[in-house]
C-alpha cells in the first residue's frame, strides 16, 4: 500500500464546513470518504502540533513544548530551537516505518532536520532550513550602489526600466526591469557570515525602487540526499522560485504592500506544488508526508478582519489547498490530510516581552536587541517565560534566593495587565521553585478572546497594540481552545467509494502516526495517540477478502 499524509497548515475544521462547496476536490474526498474535526494539543502552535502529530505523542512526551525549548546549561538567547530534530525525545512516524523495510518520504517538517536517524530508505527535507537568520529577509534597493549579502549591486533607471548588476554564480549579470514587473527567479551569490553561497530570490521593480524577496540559500542543509537536493535546486527552486511563505515580515516593516503581499503567497504555493510533485516522481517511497503553507499565511493576516474583500483572499488559499490536495490523488492507495491547527479572530496584541522591558526585569541594547547579560526573564513563545536563573542558565544573573521574589513580581504585573477594565490572561500558572527542562518557570494558560500574543520586543512599540488591517496579523491560535484547537482530518481510499460522509469523532493530531502505522501492520510501538478505527475497518476488511 502507498499512503500519503498531507499537511495543509492551519486548515481550520469550521472554515471547511463553511466553504467546503466552493472547494471541488475537497468537498469530494469528503462526499466519498471520511471526514471529521482533529484536536490538536494546547498550545496549539505549529512546530509543536507538528511534533505531536508525526511522533502521536504530547509535547511532554516527545519534548518539544514550545517554539523555544529551555533546557539546563544552555543559554536563554540559545536555547533548543522547535524548528528542529534536536529536541525530539521520541522518534517520529517515518523512523518506525524505515526500521520496518518501508520507503519513506517528508517533503517538509520541523523536525525532520538534522538526520539524527540515518536510514538509507527515508529521504527527509525541510527547505525552510534554506533560510539563513539575517540574511534571507525581504529588503529593497534603489538607484546607484546598494551592498546586498556582502556584494555590491548596482541600480541604474531609464525612464521606466531598471538595469541591475547583480553578482551571480558565473560572474556578473544585468537584469532588465520594466516598472512593475516581477523577474523570474535569479541566481545570486553572496555571503551570510563568514560563508558565501548561491541563493534564489526574485526581484520586483517598482516606482522608485526594487524588492529583493525571501533569499533561500543552496547550503546543502534542508535535505538529507545532496545529490537530489542538487537536482531539485536546478530543475525547481531556480525555474519557480524558492519562496516559502508569504513575506509578512516586509509587510509589517512597510517594505511591501499587502498586493505584494499576495503575490509572495501565490509563489509560496507555486513553489510547493512544483516541488511536491518533483519529489512524488522522483523519490521511491511507501509513505510520503507533504505540506503546504499558504492557508496559515493568509488566515494570520486576514482572518480578524470583518470585510468581503479579507474572506475573499482566505477562500483564495483555502483554493490553493484544494488544488495542491488534488495534485496528489494518482499517487496513493490511501490519502489523509490533516491540518496541525485552526484559526481565531484577534483585534490587539499584547507583546509580553515589552511588557518585561517595561517592568525592568528584559533589557534592550542600543542595536534595540536584548541585551542578555542584564535580563532576567524572557518570553519565549508557547505560553512559557523562563527566569535567566544561575546555575541552571548558561551565564543566568538571577540568584536562586531572588527566584521566588521575581516570580511573584512579574505575575502580579501579568494579573494586572488590563485593557479598559477587563483582565487580559486567563489563566496564568507559577512555579514555587525553578521549573526543570522544557518548562517555563510562569506558564500563560489562556488569554482574552481576540488577544494575541508575541515574543516581539522592540524600544518604539507598546505592551498592547491594535491590529493594522492589511498589515498586522488578525487571526492566531495557540491559546483559546475554541476554532483554533480544532483541524481536519479528510481520508480517502482510491478503491472505495462511499455514497456518504464517514465521520471521524473524537480524533486527536496523537492519533495520526499511530494509525498509519497500524495500516502498515507495525505494531506495539508506545505511543499516547491511538489508532483511528474508522480509518483501518476498510483496510482490514479488504485484507480479509484478499
Amino acid at each position: 500500500m502507498r499512503l500519503l499524509l498531507i499537511v495543509i497548515d492551519g486548515m481550520a475544521f469550521h472554515v471547511v464546513e463553511k466553504i467546503r462547496n466552493k472547494l471541488p476536490t475537497i468537498n469530494e474526498l469528503i462526499s466519498k470518504g471520511f471526514f471529521g474535526k482533529l484536536e490538536s494539543v494546547f498550545p496549539s502552535l505549529t512546530p509543536i502540533a507538528l511534533a505531536s502529530l508525526v511522533t502521536g505523542n504530547t509535547p511532554k512526551v516527545n519534548g518539544v513544548t514550545a517554539p523555544k525549548i529551555f533546557v539546563k546549561d544552555r543559554p536563554l538567547s540559545n536555547e533548543l530551537s522547535a524548528y528542529s530534530s534536536d529536541p525530539l525525545k521520541t522518534d517520529p512516524l517515518w523512523v518506525y516505518l524505515s526500521k520496518n523495510g518501508y520507503n519513506t518520504l517528508v517533503t517538509s517538517s520541523p523536525q525532520a532536520l538534522p538526520d539524527k536517524w540515518n536510514m538509507e530508505n527515508s529521504a527527509l527535507f525541510d527547505p525552510y532550513k534554506s533560510k539563513m537568520k539575517k540574511c534571507s529577509d525581504g529588503r529593497r534597493i534603489t538607484e546607484g550602489e546598494n551592498k546586498v549579502l556582502g556584494k555590491v549591486w548596482l541600480v541604474e533607471r531609464s525612464s521606466n526600466k531598471f538595469y541591475v548588476a547583480i553578482p551571480s554564480p558565473n560572474g556578473d549579470k544585468i537584469i532588465e526591469l520594466e516598472k512593475n514587473e516581477w523577474s523570474l527567479p535569479i541566481t545570486i551569490r553572496g555571503k551570510c557570515g563568514k560563508e558565501e553561497f548561491s541563493a534564489i530570490t526574485i526581484l520586483h521593480a517598482r516606482e522608485n525602487d526594487i524588492y529583493i524577496s525571501p533569499i533561500a540559500f543552496d547550503n546543502k542543509r534542508w535535505g538529507n540526499k545532496p545529490q537530489l537536493m542538487e537536482r531539485i535546486w536546478n530543475e525547481i527552486s531556480t525555474v519557480y522560485g524558492m519562496i516559502m511563505d508569504g513575506d509578512h515580515v516586509s509587510l509589517h516593516k512597510d517594505i511591501i504592500t499587502f498586493e505584494e503581499y499576495m503575490e509572495t503567497v501565490k509563489r509560496t504555493f507555486t513553489f510547493f506544488y512544483n516541488y511536491t510533485k518533483y519529489l512524488l516522481d522522483n523519490v521511491k517511497w511507501d509513505f510520503a508526508l507533504t505540506y503546504l503553507p499558504v492557508v496559515d499565511n493568509v488566515q494570520h493576516l486576514l482572518y480578524g478582519l470583518d470585510d468581503e474583500k479579507a474572506w475573499e483572499y482566505i477562500v483564495q488559499s483555502y483554493l490553493m489547498a484544494d488544488e495542491f490536495i488534488k495534485m496528489h490523488l494518482d499517487y496513493a492507495d490511501l490519502v489523509i490530510v490533516a491540518s496541525d491547527h485552526g484559526i481565531e479572530k484577534v483585534k490587539k496584541k499584547v507583546f509580553i516581552n515589552k511588557l518585561l522591558e517595561k517592568i525592568n526585569v528584559l533589557s534592550l541594547n542600543e542595536k534595540d536587541e536584548i541585551d542578555w547579560s542584564r535580563t532576567k526573564a524572557y518570553y519565549g513563545g508557547g505560553g512559557q517565560i523562563r527566569i535567566n536563573l544561575k546555575g541552571r542558565e548558561n551565564r543566568g544573573i538571577v540568584s536562586l534566593k531572588e527566584f521566588p521574589k521575581l516570580v511573584r513580581y512579574i505575575v502580579r504585573h501579568l494579573e494586572n495587565l488590563t485593557d479598559g477594565n477587563e483582565k487580559i490572561f486567563t489563566s496564568i500558572y507559577a512555579n514555587e521553585s525553578p521549573a526543570s527542562d522544557r518548562e517555563g518557570d510562569i506558564k500563560i494558560g489562556g488569554i482574552k478572546d481576540y488577544y494575541g500574543v508575541s515574543s516581539a520586543v522592540k524600544k518604539d512599540m507598546e505592551v498592547i497594540e491594535d491590529v493594522i488591517p492589511y498589515k498586522m496579523n488578525s487571526g492566531e491560535h495557540g491559546y483559546f481552545r475554541k476554532n483554533d484547537l480544532y483541524g481536519v482530518i479528510i481520508a480517502k481510499y482510491k478503491q472505495l467509494e462511499l455514497n456518504r460522509t464517514e465521520t471521524i469523532q473524537q480524533a486527536k493530531i496523537i492519533d495520526i502516526a499511530p494509525t498509519i502505522l497500524k495500516l502498515f501492520n507495525i505494531n506495539n510501538i508506545k505511543m499516547e495517540g491511538r489508532p483511528i478505527l474508522k480509518l483501518l475497518e476498510p483496510y482490514e476488511s479488504s485484507r480479509r477478502i484478499y
